[in-house]
């Protein structure tokens, strides 16, 4: 079994052929989904695509490019998770001062309403973090006993890895690991533990070599794992079972 830990089912050609994603999932043995919002519009279609297909669950927030302007939507977000037990995280928030389309005040702001609402409905965060160590540190250390976080599609340093992990922080992968120029990402990867580790796609982004160039999707998570277990010098079948038992701790409190 494998999980997708990350995709947006709502975003084009997906949104447009979510039967024939799944079957191609299914193919590969991939057992769960889970959607992200990026914004209030983007998050009600989230929660309407969890309502149709069993195995897929969704996170809602605006992400960190989107909170200028965005502000004033963040109760409604709450609000949406209020309808939905498969809605099971607050995100994508975070930080991003790489693109520069969000003043900085508001994606923290952003970011730390987040939090709370991660606190107040008990479920993690998915953070997107880029060019914003110190403050996506910080803004984790302040909050560290309230909820749980999640470093979505990590692209950092080894030594924010390292941070992060201190932080109790779990770190997710994707096909960026396959990139020939990923390097100094693949030692990240030798270094997180198993039990830190999730995988995801972040479909219909960064497809895995060798289908850079056309639309990801979620059965190319495989291809994920596989690298990972590449890197690691250990078998496929430990990586696909951890990286599935630490989403299904994460999200569902399952212990095994």
């Amino acid at each position: 079994m494998i999980v997708d830990s990350h995709c947006h089912l709502d975003y084009e050609p997906l949104i447009n052929n979510i039967d024939q994603v799944l079957i191609n999932a299914k193919k590969n043995n991939i057992t769960k989904l889970l959607t992200i919002g990026t914004s209030f519009e983007s998050s009600i279609k989230v929660l309407d695509i969890v309502g149709k297909y069993e195995n897929i669950y969704g996170a809602i927030g605006i992400h960190p490019n989107s909170t200028t302007g965005n502000l004033d939507k963040l109760i409604s977000i709450l609000e949406l998770k209020k309808k939905s037990k498969k809605i099971i995280a607050f995100g994508e928030t975070g930080l991003d001062y790489f693109y520069k389309h969000s003043k900085k005040n508001d994606q923290i702001v952003s970011f730390e309403k987040h939090v709370e609402f991660s606190t107040v409905e008990g479920v993690p965060v998915i953070v997107h973090t880029r060019e914003a160590d110190d403050d996506t540190i910080s803004v984790i250390k302040k909050n560290l006993v309230k909820t749980n976080f999640l470093i979505h599609c990590f692209t950092g340093s080894l030594d924010f890895a390292k941070k992060l992990l201190d932080l109790n922080c779990l770190i997710s992968f994707s096909g960026i690991i396959t990139f020939k120029k990923s390097e100094e990402l693949r030692k990240v990867v030798k270094y997180v533990p198993l039990d830190r580790m999730l995988i995801e796609t972040d479909s219909p982004y960064l497809s895995p070599d060798p289908f850079r160039g056309k639309s990801n999707e979620p059965a190319n998570v495989k291809i994920v794992a596989e690298t990972v277990a590449l890197i690691k010098q250990t078998n496929f079948d430990l990586v696909a079972n951890s990286t599935t038992d630490n989403f299904h701790k994460l999200f569902f409190n399952e212990k095994n």
